[in-house]
């Protein structure tokens, strides 16, 4: 041991010993730095020698504990493709640094050394060394002004770099702050549209400006023509054109020619502006067909031909989408919308769906078509709709509400039929022609307590081509853990060998008096047994026992878990097991009664009619005044079976 800590104090001196500089890193402080407001030149707008005022080099300090006691920073600047400064330097005076908006310059002292013909070494100190001026964040910014580029052919660049010794500085190689291009415009528009084939679209705002310049003039002159052009299988259609450029509204002659659009003898309204809108546009697709792109090709005098992609060609359909960038909701099962019996928040909700044609005419109404949900899911007496386009019902003053209502009775409450001629065709051949038909809602959901994962909404229908979109996801509230068992009669307080597990889905999920039973089909329970929770969760059982009511045990949550998710453990369960049940497999129920909203629970466990969270949720039909009862719909309308074949009788 003392051996050890004479090695530990002669490492301590040695470490004592070696001067601080030493363990320094090789830079104390870290930038980033980067070019803003690069210049951009068409080759015969500037020559060699000429000054590329308004560009600026920045520095951002990316680092600040390194920097604690550090007065002064030094970094150099190596500029290519400049002519020679002839003696004169950067301007210290525009050099500047700032914290954020605040101008914090006047804590510093900056000096500008030039070391060679285009070298220069830029230093900024703090003016009181007892005071840490530096911060993260700060940028340094040195306008790159009276700066003469050398070399003018198409291609040329001229950079700046920067290095220094204090310091690492990322992205300082060759940063562009002026280019030599050759003259050229960029075409583009807003998103592509789609057309069907011998339909019409409208394009959304061309817009065309120049590749190098400041202004359309750097790379057309006045009296000069703007051509727009259309690939084979498109035309253009003559309408009424909005123009518009940054100074305003220029009038130039328009000439039409079925592919061709012409703009004819711009002037300064044009040249003078940055860029040049064009809307109103609109393009036919003649016969083009199916999978074909609108391309418009724009011509302007002494520039390269820019061609941009404006349309696509669609067939007539009927599509069912969900916004993709939306998450899916997760949603308990077994409960009612308002979650009675847990304390999730959900609203049930499910992902808002729209339902739309490509095209005016191309949603044929002389078919039904249906929305079909998985088994054991079912949609809620709210349902919220929206409509866009021409989309109209053929029933004066009924809602999306109300035929949404008439659907699900239609489908028996498992899917949602839509009857045909219950909505109007848009109709394409209309002088105004109608926009094409939207609607867009959001269903409200509940499930069977056994139901989980993904609620897949299906759309079929002979008019429509079928598709699916995934709405939902529901979890169980509780997953309950049990075992086969085989057994043989034996009348009274016949044991079950097994315990059976209840768990929680996640710590707190069940709130305090939410109560859960076991029922078994055809055999009564005759002894409660034991029940036990696990220790961590925190959950409490009232009175800590299970009780047995008509042969059906159940037992209530007093207090609700906290730190993890609860476990409770049913051991030494016993039967009454009358001598003339037969042999075979018998199934266990477990359920929570607060859960389903069964408001009218006489006792009569075994009566699905009265089972009623889904009585009092399910969207009643436009004609009906009061709820559906559950029995009228269907008589097994939802399982509460944890466990099938729990006892299996077998013969001595």
């Amino acid at each position: 041991m003392k051996k050890f800590l004479s090695m530990v104090m002669a490492a301590a001196m040695v470490v004592s010993l070696v001067p601080a500089t030493a363990f320094a890193a090789a830079g104390d402080f870290k930038a980033t730095a980067k070019v803003v407001d690069a210049k951009n030149f068409a080759v015969d707008e500037i020559e060699s020698g000429d000054s590329v005022d308004g560009s600026e080099l920045q520095l951002t300090l990316t680092t600040a504990d390194t920097l604690k006691g550090k007065d002064s920073l030094k970094f150099t600047l190596n500029f290519d493709n400049v002519v020679d400064f002839k003696g004169s330097e950067l301007d210290k005076n525009a050099i500047y640094v700032k914290d954020g908006s605040d101008n914090v310059t006047p804590k510093f002292d900056i000096n500008v050394e030039k070391t060679d013909d285009t070298e220069f070494e830029v230093t900024v100190a703090e003016k009181d060394s007892n005071v840490d001026a530096y911060a993260r964040g700060q940028v340094i910014g040195i306008p790159l002004d009276n700066v003469c580029i050398d070399k003018v052919s198409k291609g040329k660049t001229a950079t700046v770099s920067v290095d220094s010794d204090d310091a690492t500085v990322t992205n300082g190689d060759d940063l562009v702050f002026a280019s030599v291009e050759s003259k050229g415009i960029k075409a583009s528009v807003k998103d592509t549209v789609d057309v069907a084939t011998e339909e019409v679209a409208e394009i959304k705002e061309l817009k065309i400006e120049p590749a190098v310049g400041d202004t359309l003039g750097a790379v057309a002159k006045n009296g000069t023509d703007i051509r727009l052009k259309l690939n084979s299988g498109f035309e253009f259609v003559k309408s009424d054109l909005t123009l518009s450029t940054d100074k305003g509204t220029p009038v130039p002659d328009v000439a039409w020619d079925d592919d061709e659009v012409t703009f004819e003898n711009i002037g300064d309204g044009i040249t003078g502006a940055e860029w040049f809108k064009i809307d109103g546009l609109k393009v036919e697709a003649t016969s083009a067909k199916s999978g074909s792109t609108a391309t418009i090709k724009v011509y302007v005098d002494g520039n390269d031909t820019v061609s941009v992609e404006v349309a696509k060609v669609v067939d007539y359909t009927v599509s069912m989408s969900v916004d993709e960038d939306e998450d899916v909701p997760v949603i308990y099962s077994g409960v009612d919308v308002n979650n009675t019996g847990i304390t999730d928040d959900s609203d049930h909700d499910a992902l808002e769906v729209t339902i739309k044609e490509s095209f005016a005419g191309a949603w044929n109404n002389s078919k039904d078509f249906t929305l079909s949900l998985p088994e054991g899911v079912y949609v809620a007496d709210e349902i919220s709709t929206s409509t866009d386009g021409d989309f109209k019902l053929t029933t004066s003053g009924k809602t999306t509400e109300q035929w949404f209502q008439d659907a699900y009775d239609e489908g028996d409450y498992i899917d949602l039929t839509f009857k045909r001629r219950t909505w109007e065709e848009t109709n394409p051949n209309d002088t105004n022609k109608d926009d094409p038909a939207e609607i867009s809602f959001t269903l409200k959901l509940v499930a069977d307590p056994n139901f989980e994962g993904d609620v897949v909404l299906k759309l079929t229908g002979d008019a429509v081509e079928e598709q699916e979109v995934t709405i939902a996801k529901f979890v169980k509230p509780y997953v309950v853990e049990a075992q086969q068992n085989d057994m043989q009669i034996d009348y009274r307080n016949t044991e079950i060998p097994t315990s059976v597990v209840i768990k929680e889905a996640e710590a707190g999920l069940w709130d305090k008096n939410t109560e859960f039973k076991l029922e078994l089909d055809k055999i009564d329970f005759d002894d409660e047994g034991t029940i036990k929770v696990d220790e961590k969760s925190g959950l409490e059982i009232k009175d800590n026992e299970i009780k047995e009511k008509d042969g059906v045990l159940y037992f209530t949550v007093d207090s609700r878990s906290d730190d993890e998710p609860a476990v409770v453990t049913l051991s030494g369960m016993q039967l009454y097991m009358d001598r003339s049940l037969p042999a075979g497999a018998y199934d266990l129920d477990v359920w929570s009664p607060t859960m389903l909203a069964d408001k009218f629970d006489d006792g009569d466990v075994a009566d699905n009619a009265t089972k009623g969270y889904l009585a009092q949720a399910i969207l009643k039909p436009a004609s009906e005044k009061e709820n559906k009862v559950i029995a009228d719909i269907n008589d097994d309308f939802y399982s509460e079976t944890a466990k099938a074949g729990f006892v299996n009788i077998v013969t001595a």
